[in-house]
């Protein structure tokens, strides 16, 4: 008999020592925040409060869990905006192209909206990999950033916003009750900040194209090695024809014409040569080689 309490006194206790467990379990996990209690409102605000504490595995979370439920709500075009750009400071930037684009589509009229196009071409850029590799996210970064200098362009140059910032600060030292110049203080001042980004955009644009450049000379010296001739002049043309503002611009008509002495084209290397004596006449010493080949071969002939 005495064995048997022994054994039902045991047992209690376990089953107790795992309800204690259970208990301490769940009075943990929710400590952290509830992630599906309280309003939407709420919620969020959790959610915006693990961002901006960069906690963003929890902010994910959270926000992940409401992306559906504020669907078509006040709060969507907030929680999409949070939810991309914790992906992105976390550095995963394919999820954030997508929230990005999600809140684009389904937002359009937010006024997260002109930030998220500019994010959207930054994750892209981040993913765009060295010149040897596939350029697809180079290409989309440079679309998404064009893109955005169409869609939001400044009214005027920077240097011109910040003398229009300094004269209605100027304004308002003389008659500080006037709405109207405070207004137009604060409307300069935010069209500054955004000329940072701006400048942004058309540096990236600028950088993303040269990379562009670069992967298809590489590409046309590597037919060169192999003796592809044809191919590595599709390649030059291809430069000379898209990118005029890069520095292969240049080297790829030094190419060309290398190709087409190789390939026997001597009439059109005859002509590459003299192009690139109009385009780059200080420059000729570069091509003196080809110059001479050129007329040996002419006066051969």
């Amino acid at each position: 008999m005495m064995q048997v309490l022994r054994s039902m006194l045991t047992s209690r206790s376990i089953v107790a020592g795992v309800c204690c467990a259970v208990t301490f379990s769940f009075t943990a996990c929710s400590s952290s925040g509830p992630s599906a209690s309280g309003d939407l409102s709420e919620r969020y605000t959790y959610a915006r409060q693990q961002a901006e504490r960069e906690n963003y595995d929890r902010a994910i979370v959270e926000l992940e869990a409401l992306m559906f439920a504020a669907r078509a709500t006040t709060l969507e075009d907030e929680v999409l905006y949070t939810l991309a750009d914790s992906y992105y400071r976390s550095e995963q930037y394919i999820l954030a192209i997508d929230i990005y684009r999600r809140l684009l589509e389904q937002t359009p009229g937010s006024p997260y909206a002109r930030d998220a196009q500019f994010m959207l071409a930054k994750s892209h850029k981040e993913l765009s990999p060295v010149y040897a590799r596939d350029q697809e996210h180079t290409r989309k970064a440079i679309r998404e950033f064009s893109l955005y200098l169409d869609l939001y362009p400044l009214p005027k140059a920077p240097d011109e916003i910040r003398e229009d910032i300094e004269m209605f600060k100027g304004l308002i030292e003389l008659n500080p009750d006037n709405d109207d110049y405070r207004r137009k203080l604060d409307a300069a001042s935010s069209e500054y900040e955004r000329a940072d980004k701006v400048q942004e955009s058309i540096r990236s644009i600028t950088e993303l194209r040269e990379k562009l450049a670069h992967s298809e000379f590489s590409i046309a010296e590597q037919y060169i090695t192999l003796d592809e001739y044809r191919a590595a002049e599709v390649f030059f043309d291809n430069i000379l024809r898209t990118y005029p503002d890069t520095s292969y611009f240049e080297q790829a008509w030094r190419g060309k014409i290398d190709v087409l002495i190789r390939l026997g084209k001597w009439y059109e290397a005859r002509a590459a040569l003299e192009a690139y004596d109009r385009q780059f006449p200080e420059n000729m010493d570069r091509v003196e080689n080809y110059r001479d080949r050129i007329l040996k071969h002419f006066s051969n002939s």
